[in-house]
């Protein structure tokens, strides 16, 4: 009798030791870069060659694990992709048929995927940094809205979070909760003609007015610095909810059609609407970042998402990918008032003679 159970025992060990070295076998094996393109590009947004590139740049940095039945770096990787592409909760993203993995796993693998995303950030995110990067914007302005000295389009959106404790030290849950009632981060993002990011700042919290958020910005002392130094043909395009300066052009409340100012107005617009297109085209592409999803993440990761988004969304916008099943969602809702809460005297009288300078020259 003993000895049955004894043979039995040994029968049921070798069972399962054959079912996890099968399991092992078929998660090396399912290698979800074999998928066909369109799928694969309906999943995680990037082409199969875009995200095999990502990964292979962050691959070095990635932890190698020690143990038999680690998960593969790039089903770690991959089930990053799909989490920031589709917006689902951890643990239907570890139910991918291409890289199933428990929700554990999706935790620890988003963790370190955002964060290696977050350090290249600079590869692929940058302002222009001498003249020559900044006339290449300007002239992509020109000659699709014909406006002169545009080097950038500003404009902030709110990403909505899950409400952090409101006792937090750091983060109390109450500087989150913005005019809409909603706890969410106030992200400033600035774009170039071709909907590409050139700059990005998601540290703010949704109280915190577009306005506050530009004035501490260091795109803001760039571009004062470059003022002072005798750039008068340089500006950002932003609206009404940001203070007119120099370097910083809004539209004119109130000004008629066929007027010069009307056609000023007419021809910041057009150009303006590059950064709304930008933010549209970001959350539409990965929905983690949409309002109806809510990141619910302490607001330091919640950050790192979105800084890890926005390099994705650039990757696309420089290999010129396009997904013509995406449908552009855009961020209608205005969170900021008619007062400027933050404005300069002495920039916006400069302000208000550049604006009017370049209407005198540009919209007759």
């Amino acid at each position: 009798m003993e000895r049955n159970v004894l043979v039995q025992i040994l029968v049921e060990v070798e069972r399962r030791d054959r079912m996890r070295n099968l399991s092992r076998f078929l998660r090396d094996v399912n290698d979800p870069f074999f998928v066909p393109e369109e799928s694969f590009r309906k999943t995680y947004r990037l082409s199969r060659q875009a995200a095999r590139d990502v990964f292979q740049e962050i691959l070095p940095r990635m932890e190698r694990g020690r143990r038999a039945t680690r998960t593969p770096s790039v089903v770690r990787f991959m089930v990053s992709l799909h989490f920031f592409a589709q917006g689902s909760y951890q643990k239907s993203v570890g139910k991918d048929q291409h890289c199933a993995v428990s929700q554990s796993v999706v935790s620890k693998s988003l963790k370190e995927v955002t964060n290696l995303l977050v350090e290249i950030a600079p590869r692929y995110i940058q302002f222009p940094r001498d003249m020559q990067e900044a006339i290449a914007v300007k002239a992509g302005f020109y000659e699709k809205f014909g406006f002169p000295g545009i080097e950038g389009c500003i404009d902030g959106t709110h990403i909505l979070i899950f409400p952090p404790p409101a006792e937090h030290p750091v983060h109390p849950g109450r500087v989150y909760v913005n005019r809409k009632n909603s706890h969410s981060i106030n992200c400033q993002l600035i774009c170039d003609s071709n909907l590409k990011i050139l700059n990005i700042n998601a540290r703010f919290p949704g109280s915190v007015h577009d306005s506050a958020v530009w004035m501490m910005s260091n795109v803001k002392e760039i571009m004062r610095n470059n003022h002072m130094q005798g750039d008068r043909t340089t500006w950002l395009l932003g609206d009404s909810g940001y203070p007119l300066a120099p370097f910083l052009l809004t539209p004119i409340i109130g000004a008629e059609d066929n007027t010069p100012e009307g056609r000023y107005n007419k021809a910041h617009i057009r150009a303006r609407n590059c950064v709304e297109r930008c933010i549209g085209l970001l959350k539409s592409y990965f929905r983690c970042l949409l309002k109806d999803r809510v990141l619910h993440y302490s607001p330091e990761v919640a950050g790192k998402i979105i800084y890890s988004c926005a390099v994705l969304h650039n990757i696309l916008r420089i290999r010129n990918i396009e997904n013509d099943e995406i449908n552009i969602v855009y961020d209608n809702e205005n969170y900021n008032n008619e007062e400027l809460e933050y404005e300069e005297h002495n920039l916006l009288h400069e302000g208000r003679i550049t604006r009017n300078n370049l209407i005198l020259q540009h919209f007759q």
